[in-house]
């Protein structure tokens, strides 16, 4: 049987379209919604995929109706020849878009080159505008860095959103500079509600600050608000302020889980297949890489594990299961 240009249709009647690929769960930071807080067992490089098996996979996902990529970590850039990586993706038939979210620490002098090779945007992480705060919530010294390399890669022509995770008690303060920074920069500030995928164990229903919360919060202290149409598969819900100068969006996958739009799947670098973010196991596609599988078969593999995607956080929350390390950010990608 053909399976060309078959769609990746799940049982509750969604369509992949958008596939994020960690291409290593190492990372430069040490985030406290993230990392483990002591030692890290990183994955063993001989069990992490190739650009070469990543670039096969890609083509198999495309030809499968993948349209959009997006390159995560750990740090992915961290991994070395990164843009030659990209370069051999955005060759891909069928694929309209490579992006990447990037804790910015290594962007600064890589910036140009990754838009050279086909990169199209960034989204890069930034939970705090203090020195202090930033060493004690990434676990090192960097703010500068980072600020430095926003833009940059401004400079070489990325298009940038800036990723904020909102911890009650931690940077909740700053969710007005961060709208203020939105408004002065013309960068769209996409605010994460904290999510249990943490490696430290740490998150609790208290520490969500919820969308509600930061919207009142910007409406009280920077302009109001109105809400964007928005593209419904998108996780981001986009609000502009009312004078039209600036956009904000909120990702509130624990106050308002949007997984009945989910159009997301996701391969570890270890090459297991994640049909949903909570999926703790996934599927072993490494092996039927490396045990000289057809792509028809890959093909085949794929589409039972989308059907078997789960309905997603929403069921976690109704099943009142919500517990800290649910999955680890680092090791699957955002």
């Amino acid at each position: 049987m053909a399976l060309e240009n078959k769609l990746m249709t799940d049982g509750f009647g969604r369509v992949a379209r958008k596939l994020r690929i960690s291409i290593t769960d190492r990372c430069n930071m040490r985030c406290v919604y993230c990392m483990p807080r002591n030692n890290t067992e990183w994955f063993e490089e001989d069990n992490v995929l190739s650009y070469d098996e990543i670039l096969r996979l890609t083509t198999v996902f495309a030809s499968l109706g993948i349209k959009k990529i997006r390159l995560t970590g750990g740090e992915p850039t961290v991994r070395p020849k990164i843009e030659n990586l990209i370069r051999s993706l955005s060759k891909v038939n069928g694929i309209e878009s490579i992006s990447m979210t990037t804790n910015g620490l290594l962007l600064y002098d890589k910036a140009r080159q990754l838009k050279e090779n086909g990169l199209g945007s960034l989204n890069i992480s930034l939970d705090t505008f203090r020195a202090d705060r930033f060493k004690s919530m990434c676990g090192i010294d960097g703010l500068n860095k980072v600020l430095a390399s926003i833009r940059a890669a401004d400079d070489a022509g990325l298009k940038i959103k800036i990723n904020t995770v909102v911890v009650r008690g931690w940077n909740d303060d700053e969710v007005a500079d961060f709208a203020r920074f939105a408004r002065f920069t013309g960068y769209t500030v996409r605010f994460i509600e904290f999510m249990p995928l943490d490696g430290a164990g740490i998150w609790e229903p208290d520490l969500v600050f919820s969308k509600r919360e930061m919207i009142e919060r910007i409406n009280k202290n920077v302009k109001e608000l109105v809400p964007l149409q928005n593209e419904i598969s998108e996780p981001a819900i986009l609000y502009s302020f009312v004078d039209g100068k600036g956009s904000v969006g909120f990702i509130p996958s624990m106050t308002e889980p949007f997984c009945q739009h989910c159009d997301r799947i996701r391969i570890t670098s270890e090459g297991r297949f994640l049909t949903c973010l909570f999926e703790k196991a996934g599927y072993d596609l490494k092996s039927l890489l490396r045990n000289t599988r057809s792509d028809d078969d890959i093909r085949r593999c794929i589409l039972e594990c989308v059907r078997k995607k789960p309905e997603g956080v929403i069921s976690i929350i109704r099943a009142r299961a919500l517990k800290p390390t649910l999955n680890f950010m680092h090791r699957i990608g955002g």
